[in-house]
């Protein structure tokens, strides 16, 4: 089972750090939820962890593999769902067309994904007509019909309904039963509750804490995720 491994890894922009000092090892299993207030620096450190960004100082690493050497082995989702100009159905089956697998594997794959992210009724309609939730379900079928190890997903339920969220949600349950992992970060406390196996919390820049999501929201260890579950912080 891969592991993840931050060792010392710290970010800056601008000469202003943004990220600090940041380590830790992570076995890739479940879902592992990134927390902390507005600017703590999650969207960041789920780039590093992808390799979308390189750090300044330190190393992240797939089963010592660096993250920028690594990436067919991840699926990552941004917040605002890229929509390519096109039907769903190509949507989905662009990432495929790059894996050169043969017309019937890539088709079988397709109604797979349009199945689980309930699409199939909207497949052959321009992905520029769907709702923000259709979207970003769209968005994530595509991450995952090659079928990765890890799917990363940055705020994939922010500013969205309930309905569109609780389909999101059923996604990723699936993928985690198939064995798939997830890192995501979120700034919504009932869905972490709902689906962390692990959180990793971070304020201003630091990891303060990083362990089991049921230990973390019964009995936080630091005073700062105190105040933020809170809602104090």
């Amino acid at each position: 089972m891969a592991a993840l491994k931050l060792t010392n890894v710290s970010y800056s922009v601008d000469g202003a750090p943004l990220l600090h000092d940041i380590s830790f090892m992570q076995e890739n299993k479940g879902v592992n939820a990134i927390l902390g207030p507005n600017g703590a620096g999650k969207s960041l450190l789920l780039s590093l962890i992808h390799g979308v960004i390189k750090p300044d100082m330190g190393l992240v690493t797939w089963n010592g593999i660096s993250a920028q050497r690594n990436k067919l082995t991840r699926g990552y989702v941004f917040q605002t769902p890229i929509v390519l100009r096109r039907s769903v159905r190509a949507n989905l089956a662009y990432p495929l067309t790059l894996t050169r697998e043969n017309t019937q594997d890539q088709k079988r794959a397709i109604d797979e994904m349009l199945k689980l992210s309930h699409l199939a009724p909207l497949a052959d309609q321009p992905a520029a007509s769907l709702s923000g939730g259709e979207a970003q379900r769209m968005a994530i079928a595509r991450a995952l019909i090659t079928k990765p190890a890890v799917l990363l997903l940055d705020e994939p339920c922010s500013n969205l309904d309930p309905a569109s969220t609780k389909l999101i949600e059923a996604m990723i349950r699936t993928f985690i039963s198939d064995g798939g992992s997830v890192f995501i970060s979120t700034h919504d406390l009932a869905q972490a509750k709902r689906l962390a196996d692990v959180v990793l919390f971070i304020e201003a820049g630091q990891l303060l804490e990083h362990g089991p999501a049921d230990e973390f929201f019964a009995k936080p260890a630091t005073p700062q995720a105190q105040a933020y579950l809170s809602g104090d912080l």
